[in-house]
């Protein structure tokens, strides 16, 4: 038998906790063999209260990484995250358009912590929300990319899911429900027929590092094994949330998602309904 592979196109995040580092070990709780494209790497600073930078790879080494590891392998699902620039976006749509893989893209629209902002929002709805199998924007990536100022409940976040839809996306999964105002922590899928919504009772409202990028990667990584896209969403959030109840302190003051935790210390009571 041969094992499920799957690439992701993100950031090297030095805390460990988020980025491809993220994807990776999501992927092999999976039993999915998994590669990366490096785009850019994060570092923190621990003189300014670990304020953190990306030191983003040019766009023709990019295309060098894609174009090395897709002859390599034969890939089951394409993950990306931060991409970085305008014209590494570029060059990751255009080696997507030249394969027909499960395509989940997490649309990190801007590098938070540099003290400046790379608005992809145009980029992203022309070249890459059409190739997506799977799109999985947070509230405020929804937000972004619909024209809202903020998604506060989850009807906006159903509306959002829909207009994202209409932007080409097959399935659009609004996460992040856990910031709303409430008890649970909800997510919202859009299949273009179907809205289901996912909650499952919140762990915690402190922030954890990688929880969104390991979301998407579980999905992916759902996706390769098989799973159709709801049953990866929903085993997605499971595992998810167990990598945050048992999130891994550090000197940053945002805990790093422990990505074995469903399978080597899982916590009690994490059920998630679906609807």
């Amino acid at each position: 038998m041969t094992a499920p592979r799957g690439l992701t196109v993100a950031g090297l995040d030095v805390s460990g906790g988020a980025g491809l580092g993220a994807d990776m070990k999501m992927f092999e709780e999976y039993g999915v063999f998994s590669a990366a494209v490096i785009t850019c790497v994060v570092t923190f600073d621990p003189d300014n209260g670990f304020y953190h930078s990306a030191e983003f790879q040019d766009a023709d080494f990019i295309r060098q990484q894609l174009d090395s590891t897709l002859a390599i392998h034969d890939y089951d699902v394409i993950k990306s995250g931060m991409v970085g620039s305008v014209d590494s976006a570029l060059v990751l749509a255009d080696r997507l358009k030249n394969n027909h893989l499960p395509y989940v893209f997490d649309p990190v629209l801007v590098c938070k912590g540099t003290g400046s902002m790379v608005d992809l929002k145009d980029l992203f709805i022309e070249n890459l929300v059409p190739l997506a199998t799977v799109i999985t924007p947070n509230l405020e990536e929804a937000a972004t990319l619909v024209g809202a100022a903020e998604l506060t409940n989850v009807d906006e976040m159903a509306e959002a899911a829909k207009a994202i839809h209409a932007m080409g996306a097959d399935n659009v999964v609004v996460k992040g429900g856990a910031r709303l105002d409430s008890d649970e922590a909800v997510d919202v899928l859009y299949d273009g027929e179907t809205l289901t919504t996912f909650s499952s009772r919140k762990i915690t409202n402190d922030l954890v590092n990688g929880a969104g990028c390991s979301f998407a990667a579980a999905i992916a990584a759902g996706l390769a094994t098989g799973l159709s896209v709801p049953e990866a969403v929903r085993k997605s959030k499971e595992t998810v949330a167990h990598g945050i109840a048992a999130a891994v302190a550090n000197a940053t003051g945002v805990g790093s998602l422990l990505h074995p935790a469903a399978r080597c210390c899982p916590h009690e009571g994490i059920v998630v309904e679906q609807h």
